[in-house]
Order: C-alpha cells, then structure tokens, then sequence
C-alpha cells in the first residue's frame, strides 16, 4: 500500500539507499526513464516540450528527453540556466540528451501537444518567476515530475504561479500534496513509479491490507472522534495553525486526546495517538456522503482498535468490503 512522506522523508529514505551503495545516478534513470514511459503511454501522440530545471528534476527530465526520443517521439529541451553550469548526476543526465537545449524562455512562443514539466520538485521554496511563471499559464497537455512546478509538497499549496497537471508522476510514495487538499487538484492523475527506495508506512492510504493484516489482539482500544473541517478549526485552532498541513494537524490531535481522530472534509484523514495515520482516498471521491452521521453509530459502540477503525471509516463510504 502506498506511503504518504513529506519530501523532506523521501531526500531522507533516498540518501540511506545512496549510502548503503546504490548509485545516485541510477536511480534518476530508472525515475526519469519511467516518466517518459508514464507519459509516452498517456500520450501517445504529438510534440513534446520537455522544460528542465538546474537541479534534481530537471536531470529526470533529460533521462525522459533521450527515452523519448529512443521511442521516436518528436521533442523539444529547454532548460531553466546554463547546461554547463549543471553538475552532478543532472550533468550526466544531461549528456544523456544529444539534441540541442534551447533557453527556457524561448519553450514559450514554441507550444507542443504535451509539456513535460521538469522544472522542480516539492521541496521549491520560493515562486515561480520569470519565463517557468509564464509558461506554468499556458494551456495544453501537462506531465509533471514529482509535484506541479511552483507546488509545495508539504504544504500542499502553491506558492505563486503554479503548473496544472493532467498526469504527475512520482516516486516510491505520494507526497502530501498529491492527496490533501488545494494540491490534489492540480496534481491531475498521480501515478507512483517504482525507483528502489524504501518508505516508513506511518502514514499511507487506507486500504483493506490495514486490518485484514492486523493481529487486533495487540492493538490497543480506543474511543474515535469524528470532526468535519469546520468542528475540527473551531476546536482546535491552535493544531490547524501551526502544522504545516491536514495530516500533521490530525496526528497532533490525536495525541492531545488519545483517542482516534477522524477528519471528515475536504480532506478524509484517520490517526492515532501512536503516530499512525491514512488518507481515505476513495472518501475523497464520493464528497455527498455524510461521513460523520455515518460514523455516529459507529463510535457510539464504545471503543476501537486502529485497524477496526480504518475499515469503520472505508465501510462508512463503501459496501465493497
């Protein structure tokens, strides 16, 4: 089932892989190389520019240039910078790529059927300006690396100028701002692509694995709060305002109260005292369903273990289970 980590944990889990021996650079080819198939697959026609930024993203994007071009694609790089000021393994991903690399600026009087938004990753902290602000305006097609360029990971907001995604491809895991809300929505279709790098499954989706799995015996038994968005500021401002997104402030509250909290909004997130949490994804999906009069009779039963309530919440939007 699929990790939810800040981009903070995924430069951690990715550097405990590099120092036990993996090549760096190898994992950016198997990352960009699967964005080229994610986007050749998605797209299967028409022209496509490939925007580069100086860093991590833009070396995924030259990996995904040379694969596309393998693949007889016609296509088009432009680069935010001066190639030769790139180093590392962007460098080498960059050697990778044989066609001439035009100035970014120049991608915006140049339009293709399919942008491949290269430019950064979650971890941007600063917006979007210049020609990667005027192009992330642009209409048309859009794949992006990682996150939506000028998109917060951990935030989940954007900070400024912002790319709108039909299709974002990530690695190993979602971040943050592929699942809660503004982010998701300009995220498009996310798809988690592979790249050898193991994650902490503290937080992750909810999925029937969570108790199916569980030996409910071990698992501690606790009341279960339900709170829509509204409830939920009112009665704990002080959590909402000082985490950086839904799940930390969720996690917070549920430490406070040692009880399972339940956030039923915009966002559908589940947590317990102990750390542990999920993103109903499929809750998200059906946003007329009453969740906390669903749930009413449900914590009115007296207490629950984590797992008994992540099927509680799932059931609660869903018979399939």
């Amino acid at each position: 089932m699929p990790a939810i980590v800040t981009p903070a944990e995924m430069y951690a889990a990715e550097q405990k892989v590099f120092a036990a021996g993996t090549e760096s650079f190898s994992v950016m080819r198997i990352a960009g190389e699967g964005v080229a198939d994610a986007l050749h697959s998605r797209f299967p026609e028409g022209r496509i520019r490939i925007l580069c930024g100086p860093g991590g993203n833009g070396g995924d994007g030259f990996v995904a240039a040379a694969r596309l071009k393998a693949l007889g694609r016609d296509v088009d790089v432009f680069l935010l910078g001066d190639a030769g000021a790139l180093k590392g393994d962007s460098a080498r991903a960059a050697s990778l790529w044989q066609g001439p690399v035009h100035p970014l600026a120049e991608a915006i009087d140049r339009p293709a059927a399919v942008t491949l938004d290269a430019l950064f990753g979650g971890g941007l902290s600063r917006p979007l300006e210049g020609a990667a602000a005027e192009l992330s305006r642009q209409a048309g097609e859009v794949v992006s690396v990682d996150v939506p360029s000028g998109l917060d990971g951990l935030t989940t907001r954007p900070i400024g100028p912002c790319f709108r995604a039909d299709l974002t491809v990530t690695f190993a895991g979602y971040r943050p701002a592929h699942l809660l809300s503004p982010g998701r929505a300009l995220c498009g279709e996310v798809m988690i692509h592979e790249i050898g790098v193991p994650l902490p499954l503290t937080v992750r989706t909810n999925e029937p694995a969570i108790w199916t799995d569980a030996d409910v015996e071990s698992e501690p038994a606790r009341q279960m709060v339900c709170l829509t968005d509204a409830a939920f500021d009112e009665r704990h401002a002080e959590e909402a305002q000082a985490a950086p997104n839904r799940i930390d402030a969720v996690q917070a509250v549920a430490r406070k109260l040692d009880q399972l909290v339940v956030l039923a909004g915009s966002d559908i997130i589940l947590a317990d005292p102990d750390g542990r949490c999920v993103v109903d994804i499929e809750a998200m999906a059906c946003p007329d369903i009453d969740l906390p009069s669903r749930l009413a009779a449900v914590t009115a039963q007296g207490e629950l273990t984590f797992p008994a309530a992540c099927a509680a919440v799932w059931q609660a939007h869903a018979d399939r289970y």
